[in-house]
């Protein structure tokens, strides 16, 4: 995980947040494994990364990494995967000497999406659903939907899922 910002995990069409990993995590590949660095873009990624998992077939998967390239790996594109860059529109108050208007400021999140990263973790994966993505979701909503989050374990050995357990509640 990030300083702030959760990794994810989709299982069965559901994106869940991993809360926690109990489990040796070395089984991710690095940065520089996968073939690029990246930079830290605010204090609450101070990896410079979000990794987006998957579960497919009983398999743990590492589907796509959302990354802040360093300026020199802007061009690179490692082997086996592809490219995603998501251009949102960040609405802002702008204040100048005519008073205050309203902005769109363009942010682009780029993705590296990966075709067969298997990821031989052994442990066990605390998770919550919905993985609520800020951006999408306005605070009221969901501050209300908390109250009606899931919690899930899934066990691993060698990167295959063992056992799903999944309960409401906080």
């Amino acid at each position: 995980m990030t300083a702030q910002i959760p990794d994810s995990i989709t299982v069965d069409g559901r994106r869940w947040v991993i809360d926690e990993w109990d489990g040796e995590r070395d089984c991710i590949p690095a940065n520089e494994s996968l073939g690029f660095r990246t930079v830290s873009p605010a204090t609450n990624n101070w990896r410079g990364r979000i990794d987006h998992f998957l579960i497919w077939h009983d398999r743990l998967l590492l589907f796509k990494v959302e990354v802040s390239l360093h300026p020199d790996d802007k061009g690179i594109l490692p082997f086996g995967s592809r490219r995603e860059i998501v251009q949102r529109y960040d609405q802002l108050e702008h204040w100048g000497a005519d008073g205050m208007k309203m902005i769109q400021r363009l942010r682009e999140c780029e993705y590296l999406v990966f075709d067969d990263v298997n990821i031989d973790f052994t442990g066990s994966l605390q998770l919550s659903y919905p993985y609520f993505d800020y951006w999408d979701v306005p605070w009221p909503i969901a501050e209300e939907d908390e109250e009606m989050q899931r919690r899930s374990e899934a066990v691993f050995e060698a990167g295959r899922l063992l056992d799903w357990r999944e309960y409401a509640g906080r």
